[in-house]
């Protein structure tokens, strides 16, 4: 193999995988001499300028970022033959490729893998970077045990091709994780990340995607019909999961943050966050009532705030939240019939007779005078008033539905970075004019599916 050198600095070492959209190679960068991770683009997705300066744009945003769940991005080559992406490389493998060797996870390892993606969105969404692509091929386990997750913004980087492909029917990367609203063109919020992680933590628990179609149409069909039951699985999980995948984003749990502390709070037995994210009316809120009952005896200790995460942040709409209150009185019915039997079996003056103890039961319940955790979501934040007018520039230059998109992403950013934000969206729209070509509402599924070994590229 010939060596190849990125960027006058970064040595091609050996090849890592290779997918519908790029390939990965493991890399020596000699200025710093250190591994790191070299995503090629294929050039043919990015053809001409207005899209390389979209991946020059979204490699900055995502290099922004710090947080430990967050694969580091280096450099950026949108100049070269092969755009690439220069990255922390990551000695693991992907999700997907360990769900293909392995099957599903086991019920806590997935949540608890959910949840750190989870932190690491809901970290970016604060700072205005939307994923767009988060699936199992983009989460990588590495062998010191953490989880991580890669390659934001490459979807938006490649949305014109991708959005191009989709509509005549064939679509870059995986089909099964694209949201109903990308999948409509629609504006792209930080709630379709959300549906994201239903897809991850679905296939996580049962080893398959949740609606394993073929063609764009029949997941919209799909979709609309609902999830799958999900037998066999934890009903507050399985809530969880219902939540994250419904088809209007609003009906999506409130942020990542949220999300987080719900799975956090079942891995340590405390039920209540994740009851907050069970859909009324379906056929899982009974079953969680009865799961929540089990795993909330005894009453375990508070779960440990998130990084990041306001204390008591929960998710959804509060029409979805069941009432805590039939919680606490069905607890305290079952407690008092399990008090019952037991003064049933003991009669006057059982107990240590003869030297021979007679078995006991303890029943561990909190003071009646605790009050049960009161969870709320976070208000939404006022726009700030300079948003207003980044929005309609935006707007009289690419349309409403891109400025829709925009105005998602610019409201959790600083203003001068919403400014620089608007400037690119303009700048592209106006190249692509002059190109003949939209600049399309960033709607693709994107590929580009982490730098672990064993992943597809």
């Amino acid at each position: 193999m010939d060596e190849q050198l990125i960027l006058d600095r970064y040595r091609l070492i050996e090849r890592l995988a290779v997918g519908g959209s790029a390939e990965v190679w493991r890399a020596h960068d000699e200025q710093l001499d250190r591994q790191v991770a070299v995503k090629r683009l294929h050039p043919h997705l990015l053809p001409d300028q207005a899209s390389r300066r979209r991946l020059a744009a979204e490699a900055r945003a995502a290099a922004s970022l710090s947080h430990p769940v967050i694969v580091d991005v280096y450099d950026v080559d949108a100049t070269g033959e092969a755009p690439a992406l220069i990255m922390e490389l990551v000695d693991g493998e992907s999700l997907s490729a360990r769900i293909d060797r392995d099957g599903p996870l086991p019920d806590s390892e997935a949540a608890a893998a959910t949840a750190d993606i989870a932190d690491a969105l809901y970290h970016a969404h604060q700072r205005g970077v939307i994923h767009r692509d988060v699936k199992p091929g983009n989460v990588l386990l590495g062998k010191d045990g953490r989880t991580r997750l890669v390659d934001f913004g490459i979807a938006h980087s490649l949305a014109e091709t991708t959005e191009r492909l989709t509509l005549t029917g064939t679509v870059i990367g995986t089909l099964s994780a694209m949201a109903p609203e990308q999948l409509a063109g629609g504006p792209i919020t930080p709630r379709t990340d959300l549906y994201g992680l239903g897809v991850v933590l679905h296939e996580a628990l049962t080893g398959r995607p949740p609606y394993p179609v073929g063609s764009p149409g029949a997941l919209i069909d799909a979709q609309r019909a609902g999830p799958p039951p999900l037998d066999g699985l934890d009903p507050l999980l399985a809530g969880i999961v219902a939540a994250c995948l419904a088809v209007e984003p609003e009906n999506r749990p409130l942020h990542a943050g949220a999300l987080a502390v719900a799975l956090r709070s079942w891995m340590a037995g405390d039920p209540v966050a994740a009851m907050a994210m069970v859909p009324t009316g379906t056929h899982l809120a009974a079953a969680a009532d009865t799961a929540a009952l089990t795993q909330g005896m005894p009453v375990s200790a508070p779960t440990p705030p998130v990084p990041g995460v306001p204390a008591g942040a929960a998710s959804g709409p509060p029409a979805r939240r069941r009432p805590l209150a039939l919680i606490a009185a069905l607890a305290a019915l079952l407690l008092l019939a399990v008090a019952a039997v037991v003064a049933s079996d003991l009669g006057p003056g059982d107990g240590a007779i003869g030297g021979e103890s007679s078995p006991t039961v303890s029943v561990s319940v909190a003071p009646a005078s605790t009050p049960t955790p009161a969870f709320t979501p976070t208000p939404t934040p006022t726009p700030p008033d300079w948003l207003a007018g980044l929005v309609e520039k935006v707007a009289k230059d690419c349309g409403d539905e891109v400025a829709a998109e925009a105005e998602a992403e610019m409201a959790l950013t600083t203003e001068d970075q919403a400014k620089d934000y608007a400037d690119e969206r303009v700048g592209a729209c106006k190249d692509d004019d002059e190109d003949g070509g939209d600049d399309g509402p960033g709607n693709g599924s994107g590929n580009g599916n982490g730098n672990g070994r064993g992943d597809d590229g």
